[in-house]
């Protein structure tokens, strides 16, 4: 400040969009300073010791800075240019922020990636127990082996997760995943409500049947209202989800009341995705309502281009010009 003094500031963000720096006077207020405007000036004390003034300026007050900060600033980024890329190479071989970067994937699976030559080599002293993976993973799940398919779009697992209290920036509230049994590879399309599941259903399968030039034969899910139908005075009757699979002699295979685990690949499947949600937004300390964005990057970077071992990726990046993942 023209004062002399510094104001530290914390819990900044960064919008590259906003061609001012802005500085909060209720935080101000919060962390103890005292932010007095008038006659179309503005001044901050703490402590009764005056640490900047500003003046108004298009409706903000702009505050008033040391002449020299700019120029020192500049100074300061040009003598530690070479400094600063000597570091962020050394942290580009952090084995924990990559296993950030990457939703907080495991060690096993970075020194998968560092294998096949998808990261560079990694330095693992640094990786340590991660407290936000224990906030975000607090899950019991017992894991079964099962046979797969022997083919592509023998068997699809479908879920739908949701809806959560919190709805996301385009007002989605839950999503659904829609798993070839054989390939493991997954679409994920969010959604608003739960009786969406037969649009979605039918957009897959639209797709995946023309790209492959092959048919669905089997559904499996739960016995939820969505894909079997609603509860009657008589039962439950047949909806439009199970009538629509009928009619194009799709099997459905439903799962028994209160066991999930039969449905176990769609099951885990989201909660690896939310898992991962969680612990990438507690890292970052975002908003909650950005979790369908958090949702996107996990499977856009984690799952699909990273982790999934289907024949989609196996074709993109292996078959076609012996291409070499590169993140």
């Amino acid at each position: 400040m023209k004062t002399g003094l510094c104001i530290k500031l914390y819990d900044t963000l960064y919008v590259p969009e906003v061609t001012r720096n802005l500085v909060s006077g209720p935080k101000l207020d919060m962390d103890g300073f005292i932010v007095s405007h008038g006659h179309r000036k503005l001044s901050i004390h703490y402590d009764s010791v005056l640490y900047g003034t500003g003046v108004l300026d298009g409706g903000l007050y702009r505050l008033e800075l040391d002449d020299g900060f700019s120029k020192s600033l500049l100074s300061y980024n040009i003598n530690e240019s070479l400094t600063k890329m000597e570091e962020k190479r050394d942290l580009e071989t952090s084995s924990m922020l990559w296993h950030q970067r990457l939703g907080h994937i495991s060690k096993e699976r970075l020194n998968r990636l560092v294998k096949d030559e998808v990261l560079p080599p990694l330095d693992f002293s640094d990786f340590g127990t991660c407290v936000k993976c224990l906030k975000g993973k607090m899950t019991l799940a017992n894991k079964k082996g099962a046979t797969r398919s022997s083919n592509l779009l023998e068997l699809i697992h479908t879920d739908i997760s949701g809806p959560y209290q919190i709805a996301g920036i385009t007002a989605h509230t839950s999503f659904i995943t829609f798993i070839d049994d054989y390939s493991r590879y997954m679409y994920l399309y969010l959604i608003k409500e739960k009786s969406e599941s037969l649009t979605t259903f039918k957009d897959y399968k639209a797709e995946v049947e023309k790209q492959l030039d092959r048919q669905i034969k089997v559904v499996r899910s739960d016995r939820g209202g969505e894909y079997y139908g609603r509860h009657t005075d008589v039962g439950q009757a047949p909806g439009p989800f199970y009538e629509f699979c009928k009619g194009q002699g799709i099997v459905n295979q439903y799962t028994m009341p209160g066991t999930p685990q039969q449905n176990g690949v769609a099951e885990r499947r989201n909660r690896t995705l939310m898992n991962m949600v969680r612990s990438m937004l507690a890292n970052t300390n975002l908003p909650l309502f950005l979790w369908t964005e958090a949702l996107k990057a996990a499977v856009i970077y984690s799952i699909e281009f990273l982790l999934s071992l289907s024949l989609k990726l196996l074709m993109n990046f292996g078959q076609e010009g012996n291409r070499v993942l590169n993140i």
